[in-house]
């Protein structure tokens, strides 16, 4: 006879197959809450969370998985998958060959260490390229302003000049400098994928709970923040 979490997980397995991921979650937190220490439920569960962008979640499940089961290379490999997802390649590069080590006969794992490295490149080379192109563009619009202020300038003197060239050459450091921020902004971003996300729910309903406990005595005052609600089910317990 199956256990309880074994027929939870063949249900969470059922809802993968169908595109269902959000029940699939919620089937995968029930059998986690029969079995905790079950490395495959928590890279099950961690797919399921990648699978609704849920990235923070994902990443911890994962990283359990890890605990649980060091040597299993899936751990890892769902670990890359994630980074991968984050747009942290370099990351996703070093779980990838980590669990090639664990496992070298994998053709899939191969391949993902083939993908990340065509992306880490691309990446790579678009942050390079991107200053340079942006410094060229505001170069041009610099030289188009000159020029075109040539046809109206009637006798431009030598300082006249000097001030048209450092025009051009500040529309080049601008363009350079957006690129630049641009590329900060697109990182931090990335990084702000796997970070936990602020629970505004969690936060309002403490402050309410902490105004309430001022007119209402402790021993009536009973109350669920969202926060907690949350991670139960993202703990596996009811």
């Amino acid at each position: 006879m199956k256990t309880k979490a074994e027929q939870c997980k063949e249900e969470g397995n059922k809802c993968m197959k169908e595109g269902k991921f959000t029940e699939a979650v919620f089937h995968y937190t029930e059998a986690i809450k029969h079995n905790p220490n079950s490395a495959i439920l928590h890279s099950n569960r961690s797919l399921s969370f990648l699978k609704i962008d849920q990235l923070f979640l994902a990443m911890e499940d994962a990283q359990k998985a890890i605990k649980l089961e060091p040597s299993w290379p899936k751990g890892f490999f769902r670990k890359g998958e994630i980074e991968m997802k984050a747009g942290s390649y370099n990351k996703a590069l070093m779980s990838y060959k980590q669990a090639l080590l664990l496992d070298p006969t994998d053709d899939g794992i191969a391949n993902a260490i083939s993908k990340a490295n065509k992306e880490l490149v691309k990446d790579r080379k678009e942050a390079n390229q991107k200053p340079i192109m942006y410094a060229c563009l505001g170069l041009a619009v610099g030289l188009m302003v000159v020029v075109g202020d040539q046809y109206l300038a009637k006798n431009p003197t030598i300082q006249y000049t000097i001030l048209q060239v450092l025009l051009i050459s500040v529309c080049g450091a601008i363009g350079y400098g957006v690129a630049k921020i641009q590329r900060y902004l697109t990182i931090s971003q990335r990084e702000s994928l796997l970070e936990e996300p602020t629970d505004l729910l969690g936060e309002i309903g403490g402050e309410k709970k902490e105004n309430s406990a001022k007119e209402v005595p402790k021993a009536t005052h009973k109350h669920t923040s969202p926060s907690a609600a949350r991670q139960r089910m993202k703990k596996g317990k009811s």
